[in-house]
């Protein structure tokens, strides 16, 4: 290897093993507006955008679902993108770092869980969509049977090549998917285009617009309550990308950058375009599964080749939540210590199992995710008021890293308030909405869940403390703290941290 492509290596892994440090201004990696756009779209827009898209009708009126769906999801990005994307942006740290003065430094195993349980999670659902897709795509060209065992054996083979290719690419850190999604995102756009135009010369504009599934399908014949599970679907969806944000938003140089970036590339293009047009495939062609109505309504070739586009932006996805899962695994102490390479290896190393479970993994864990996201909802409303409200977004980034005399420390670590509200807000959640059945109770109908849970654990939060930790001195809201005794001085345990604001 020349002197060159060793210093690029090194420059490479460095990147990706500091992936907790403070990401500098000038190492910011999403330069223009466009750049952070088509991440965000090409990230939002996989094979769950044209899933979700084709679920929509079952509110009843689709034009409903998807007037619902867009609504909730935009009210529910700006939240997030407040209380995640923002303190993310202006201290360049994890997301998971910057939950530490609301959670402390050990309670925020709580949010942790969550993000890897997300991340991680969903990298296996996407492993077997994109697998099982990929399998179908071949066995349309070749006319095979996909109920054979030769197509499961397939189906093994591209899971297993596309945990290596992830593994491979995620090992470069983010400035190889920012490029790859520059790229991705605008073909992802122009195929889902593409795909309209396809309906809309089959079915014609008033067909589109009329048809309905059948009425025994519905999960309810109330235009009121198929809204309201819409705008939930918008909004809980949303919620999901509190674990994400942070982890990008660090990457992005101007603050202008951020909120119209994520509405436009995951709300409006990734979202409500991808999923509109899911919706209209999936009453046309009696199905929800992209992998059936694409090659149905395009025919065998175009519809292998629009269904490989869509696998590609899987694969982009993928990379992205192990990437971001890398950076916020290593808060756990024994896990920051491994190399970068084998650190992502270990996380992907289930996947290898889930290759011969797709189907399982799909049918049963995919119930188990859905219950996953109503966490982020406490953590949310939580994290939002702890900055913009309690704080006055102004946080100690050097102690995010702290171990001992840090200002976050509150009880052991423990911010044992944010916990409670956490849990208390997720057992609300549940007792108006059941996010797998989709049944409802009491007020959703007009309220729904996510937005009433959200507000009431961010209400909570601040009055508990106003009267609770500010008068006890946990927390340092009002400036001052004081170390134990068992510190050596006022400085947490850290190195030299710079940091980019």
């Amino acid at each position: 290897m020349t002197e060159s492509n060793q210093s690029h290596a090194s420059d490479v892994e460095q990147e990706a093993l500091s992936g907790r440090l403070p990401v500098l201004a000038s190492e910011r990696l999403y330069e223009s507006y466009g750049s952070f756009m088509w991440t965000c779209c090409t990230f939002s827009a996989a094979t769950w955008a044209f899933l979700i898209g084709g679920f929509l009708p079952y509110v009843g009126d689709w034009r409903l679902g998807v007037i619902g769906y867009v609504i909730g999801l935009i009210i529910g990005m700006v939240i997030v993108s407040l209380a995640s994307g923002m303190p993310s942006y202006k201290y360049g740290t994890d997301i998971i770092d910057t939950a530490k003065p609301s959670f402390g430094y050990r309670g925020i195993v709580i949010p942790l869980f969550g993000v890897l349980a997300t991340q991680i999670g969903w990298s296996y659902v996407v492993e077997a969509l994109t697998s099982r897709g990929a399998a179908n795509i071949a066995a349309t060209v070749t006319g095979t049977d996909v109920t054979g065992g030769a197509h499961e054996k397939l189906v093994i083979v591209v899971a297993l090549a596309l945990l290596l290719v992830v593994w491979l690419l995620a090992c470069k850190g983010p400035k190889l998917f920012e490029r790859l999604n520059g790229y991705i995102g605008p073909l992802h756009m122009a195929i889902t285009v593409m795909m309209f135009g396809i309906l809309i010369h089959k079915f014609g504009v008033h067909s589109l617009w009329v048809n309905q599934l059948p009425s025994d399908k519905m999960l309810t014949h109330d235009r009121t309550s198929g809204l309201a599970l819409a705008v939930e679907f918008g909004m809980s969806n949303a919620m999901g990308w509190w674990s994400v944000m942070g982890g990008l938003t660090r990457l992005v140089k101007r603050r202008t950058h951020i909120m119209g970036p994520s509405i436009i590339g995951i709300g409006l293009m990734g979202a409500a375009f991808v999923s509109s047009v899911a919706a209209l495939a999936a009453i046309s062609a009696g199905t929800y599964d992209p992998t059936v109505w694409m090659i149905s309504l395009a025919g065998p070739i175009l519809g292998s080749a629009t269904m490989a586009v869509v696998l590609s932006a899987n694969l982009a996805t993928m990379v992205v939540m192990i990437y971001l899962a890398g950076v916020s695994i290593q808060q756990v102490k024994i896990l920051s210590k491994i190399k970068w390479e084998l650190l992502l290896a270990l996380m992907l190393l289930p996947g290898i199992y889930f290759a011969f479970k797709t189907e399982w993994l799909l049918s049963a864990v995919m119930s188990w995710l859905s219950y996953n996201g109503v966490m982020f909802v406490g953590v949310t409303g939580i994290t939002f008021v702890d900055y913009f409200f309690l704080r006055k977004e102004h946080l100690d980034p050097a102690h995010f890293f702290a171990t001992t005399g840090s200002k976050y420390e509150f009880w052991g670590g423990v911010n044992w308030i944010a916990v409670a509200i956490t849990g208390l807000s997720t057992w609300g959640y549940l007792l108006l909405y059941n996010p797998v059945t989709s049944e409802t109770y009491g007020p959703f109908k007009y309220l729904g869940a996510t937005l009433p849970m959200v507000i009431l654990s961010g209400l909570a939060y601040f009055i508990a403390a106003k009267l609770i930790l500010i008068p006890l001195s946990k927390g340092a809201y009002t400036g001052e703290w004081k170390t134990s005794r068992a510190t050596l001085s006022q400085k947490p345990e850290i190195d030299a941290v710079t940091v980019a604001l």
